[in-house]
């Protein structure tokens, strides 16, 4: 016979068994969440781990760019160099740093011996202290542009007696303009591409906007910006010329024939208008004296001198970049002197090449002397150590008084063509980045 109290302990088991089923429910919701928890936490350390990683590949992309620019001139050869040392056919010895470690090796492009724009490739890795597992690999392609990528440049926007010279009206600039001083404006030339300036501001002549001295900077201008160091000498020309180049002693006179040609007057190989081929490499240097120019290139070719450089006559392409962009010529002229124009140069001259004095300036002989003889028209670029007079003007008036007017044009093709073993910026700049994860 059942007791009366039996209904009530049914109904206590139905209770103990819910709370059976509630207390397995929130075990496993916790370890559900403890489960998950735990992946984040792993997930976090994984992020955190990566992050180190990156980090120190960016360490070992910049210590390896900073070993680049510390050179005096781009390294030669395809040999991989370890910045940190080690030897780079086995591993680059390693850099220890708080968050880990890393090694970065610089592996010259094959074709750097036989091209003028240098290629380097910097292979960074970096391993997280916490997880040595967990790494980075990132490489990175540098060039190393030269100084034919500037339209206009100098280091002081002075003559050597502290005179200033002036940018007036009749100036018109097409390319990249740079200077390492601070720009004097007296008028409203014309500025197409970007400028910029070391100076914190410009000098006008006459302040604007009431003086009336109002520049165009149509490719923006940027000032305080840093300074960019030009070369003493041409170190890498030189050797290009005793190794596959012309090397010429004493004072040369070249003229340069359209069918790829010149002729060389130099009195130490008893030489007087003789005909020859332009240097297999396109490096010819003249040592111990001034090298003098003129004529038609047909091909490429960057001529210098431990002396001046002299201009006689208009030096053109035998095919006008201007008029077929698939032109191939490319003229160089380097002076580790002063690059002359002489007196006896024509009216309206024009100059086609990239042009570098590189101790003193880019100039007109006897300047100040009048009449005025048209528009310098130069296609490529110039660099000087100290701006040179081309002429003088009215200061009044601002009318023409002797030597020429400007008109220098950007050659655009040396953006990423440059005459042969054309001095270096000692810059770098990046061409491609990648993960190689």
């Amino acid at each position: 016979m059942l007791s009366s109290l039996d209904p009530p302990r049914q109904s206590e088991g139905f209770v103990l068994l819910a709370a059976l089923f509630f207390l397995t429910a929130m075990a496993m919701l916790a370890s559900v969440g403890l489960t998950r928890s735990m992946t984040e936490l792993r997930a976090a350390n994984q992020s955190v781990n990566e992050q180190q990683a990156f980090h120190l590949v960016e360490a070992g992309l910049d210590d390896a760019l900073v070993w680049l620019r510390s050179q005096p001139a781009p390294p030669a050869g395809t040999s991989s160099i370890c910045p940190s040392g080690g030897d780079p056919t086995i591993a680059c010895t390693p850099t220890s740093a708080p968050m880990g470690t890393y090694a970065a090796i610089i592996i010259p492009d094959p074709n750097n011996p036989t091209s003028y724009m240098h290629l380097y490739t910097i292979a960074s890795t970096g391993r997280s202290s916490t997880n040595a597992a967990v790494s980075s690999q990132v490489s990175m392609v540098l060039q190393a542009p030269t100084f034919a990528r500037y339209a206009y440049f100098t280091n002081s926007e002075r003559l050597s007696n502290g005179t200033q010279l002036w940018f007036t009206s009749s100036d018109h600039l097409r390319g990249p303009v740079h200077a390492n001083d601070r720009f004097n404006i007296a008028g409203n030339p014309i500025f197409d591409s970007q400028v910029t300036s070391t100076a914190s501001a410009i000098n006008y002549k006459t302040p604007p906007p009431t003086g009336g001295n109002n520049p165009q900077f149509n490719g923006g201008l940027s000032l305080n910006v840093a300074s960019v160091q030009l070369p003493m000498v041409s170190t890498a020309l030189r050797m290009a010329a005793t190794a596959g180049g012309q090397w010429y002693q004493g004072n040369t006179t070249i003229t340069l024939l359209s069918n790829g040609t010149m002729l060389v007057t130099n009195a130490t190989k008893g030489w007087a208008n003789h005909l020859t081929s332009l240097p297999s490499n396109g490096a010819m240097f003249v040592n111990g004296g001034s090298a003098s120019i003129s004529g038609i290139l047909h091909g490429q070719l960057t001529v210098g001198a431990s002396a001046d450089v002299t201009i006689t006559s208009n030096m053109i392409y035998s095919n006008d970049p201007q008029l077929d962009s698939l032109s191939t010529d490319v003229l160089g002229l380097v002076a580790e002197r002063n690059v002359v124009i002489a007196q006896s140069a024509p009216y309206d001259l024009t100059i086609q090449a990239s042009v570098m004095a590189l101790n003193t300036s880019f100039t007109v002989a006897n300047y100040q002397v009048g009449p005025p003889k048209g528009t310098l028209n130069v296609y490529g670029g110039l660099i000087q150590a100290r701006r040179g007079a081309v002429g003088t003007f009215s200061g009044t008036t601002g009318q023409k008084l002797s030597g020429y007017s400007k008109d220098y044009q950007y050659d655009m093709r040396f953006s990423n063509l440059a005459p042969p073993f054309f001095p270096t910026t000692g810059a770098y700049q990046q061409v491609l980045w990648q993960d190689t994860r």
